[in-house]
């Protein structure tokens, strides 16, 4: 008997011989029937793990599935991948790619309290539509000043005001063409542009990029009715925005961002309210070490402190366990929970977690089970994760912390820990980055996933748990391969061609 099934590496429909399929003992097998959610997880004792299971293809559709999704109760992506809070993964650069393509990255803590919250700001800087914090010098600093920040800060533009802060009164303006050959201890007052074409607020965005347009300017500084600088607006960021339309942004017009904080840390608080002030969107609460009272006393803390700011909490790792933590964290008013690797259950855990959280608490879940291909992370979503984290993709990519070395022709990355540089044992250089951009691989996991939805007849991730409890996603179980056979297959290698990432086929 042959049965065609989602196969777990890329989504792609595949036939399978009934005898790599492990039917239940406890009911008949039906050709190509398959099994509904409740009957795969409720028949056994056990935990299943992804590798475990195979989704059969539903009503095929004719159009491509729309994968937005809930990363917390009020925060929303356009892309349901994102990076997780690893030392080795997520710093600056990686947030600011994950959130260009419509995801999301959580900062890591792993430094220090001054570091984090610079990184924030760094994320939310990159791209802006009205920038409310600009840096700004006095008509009294000089040009040595000007040239440090601009070199600093990357800006071609500072904005003059008479205190040399935002809020003070706009006197001028200082670009790269002003500083340009000027000697560096010659004051700002002899060089700036007086006649500065401005905004006065109330203004939008629309009104004013025309504005810019019209009067041929890059940079268009925002003063209030009494002329006192409140918002910078970036003509790059305004070019860059229009790259990426999918990119997640809040309100202002700024990339989004997730910082982690741990209740074990004697300095939690203090992190907490810097991450906030540099202006993270999201807190990651890392609970790796367990949940105690104590963690949930610091939840408690953080939402009575920071209103409007979601929580993601996690992770919460096991199953029974796991479910007890989960229920204890969203009432404390966790927005969002992160389900781990429950020790070779990752499949229960999602399904059982993810199911429970959705019918008596109406949080999300985030499945971060050290997801190594795109079958797996298609498999987590049909079990009813909201979003995933790639961390183990994404740590050799060139966004992920850590210094780059060649050996032998070979790009190799340098081992990162939180407590300073990795030891590198004689021979070994760490990951080699193999990946390329995470620009060009999250797009490449993206469409194999959404192709993978279009063949299980899924529309959007929302109708996710529908299926599950209707019996319209079927599943069976199969077992791993005899070690005889794994000669026979061919090894695949991913290749970086270009721009696209392709696969290619080698026998052993």
């Amino acid at each position: 008997m042959v049965a065609t099934a989602v196969t777990a590496t890329g989504g792609a429909v595949a036939t399978m011989q009934a005898s790599t399929s492990l039917s239940l003992a406890t009911q008949p097998l039906l050709p190509g029937s398959g099994w509904t959610a409740d009957e795969v997880f409720t028949s056994r004792n056990g935990g299943l793990r992804l590798d475990d299971l195979v989704f059969l293809p539903g009503n095929k559709l004719d159009f491509s599935s729309n994968l937005a999704t809930r990363l917390t109760k009020q925060t929303q992506l356009r892309m349901p991948m994102i990076s997780g809070p690893w030392e080795h993964v997520t710093e600056e650069d990686m947030a600011i790619s994950m959130a260009l393509l419509g995801g999301i990255g959580i900062i890591h803590r792993h430094m220090s309290v001054e570091e984090q919250a610079e990184k924030v700001r760094k994320v939310k800087a990159f791209e802006s539509g009205f920038l409310l914090n600009p840096t700004c010098l006095a008509r009294n600093h000089t040009v040595a000043d000007a040239l440090r920040l601009q070199a600093e800060l990357g800006c071609s533009a500072i904005p003059i005001t008479e205190n040399g802060r935002v809020g003070g009164k706009l006197v001028g303006l200082v670009t790269k063409r002003e500083t340009d050959g000027e000697e560096r201890t010659r004051t700002l007052e002899n060089i700036m542009i007086r006649d500065v074409v401005f905004a006065r607020e109330p203004v939008t965005l629309k009104d004013s990029t025309e504005l810019m347009r019209q009067a041929k300017v890059a940079k268009l500084p925002v003063v209030n009715g009494d002329g006192e600088l409140v918002a910078l607006i970036c003509r790059g960021d305004l070019k860059r925005s229009l790259k990426c339309p999918e990119a997640s942004r809040d309100a202002n017009r700024q990339l989004q961002v997730v910082a982690a904080v741990s209740p074990s840390e004697p300095d939690g608080e203090e992190r907490a309210k810097a991450i906030v002030n540099a202006g993270a969107d999201v807190l990651c609460l890392d609970t790796e070490d367990g949940v105690t009272d104590h963690t949930v006393a610091f939840l408690r803390w953080l939402k009575e402190n920071f209103v409007g700011v979601d929580i993601i909490a996690g992770r919460v790792n096991g199953c029974r366990e796991a479910k007890r933590y989960a229920e204890a964290l969203c009432e404390a008013g966790a927005d969002a929970i992160r389900v781990g690797a429950a020790f070779g259950a990752e499949a229960t855990a999602i399904f059982e977690i993810s199911r429970h959280l959705r019918k008596n608490y109406g949080v999300p879940v985030i499945a971060d089970t050290n997801l190594r291909n795109s079958g797996q992370i298609l498999k987590a979503f049909a079990l009813g994760a909201a979003s995933v984290c790639l961390d183990e993709l994404l740590e050799g990519c060139e966004e992920a912390p850590g210094d780059h070395i060649y050996r032998d022709g070979v790009r190799y990355k340098l081992g990162r820990s939180p407590n300073g540089p990795a030891p590198v044992e004689m021979g070994l250089a760490g990951t080699a980055v193999v990946r390329g951009s995470a620009r060009t691989l999250v797009p490449f996991l993206l469409e194999k996933v959404r192709r993978g939805f279009q063949e299980l007849g899924l529309m959007t991730i929302h109708d996710v748990p529908k299926a599950l409890d209707t019996g319209l996603l079927l599943m069976e179980r199969q077992l791993p391969l005899a070690p005889a056979h794994f000669a026979e297959i061919p090894k695949r290698y991913p290749v970086l061609a270009g721009s696209l990432h392709c696969s290619r086929g080698r026998v052993s």
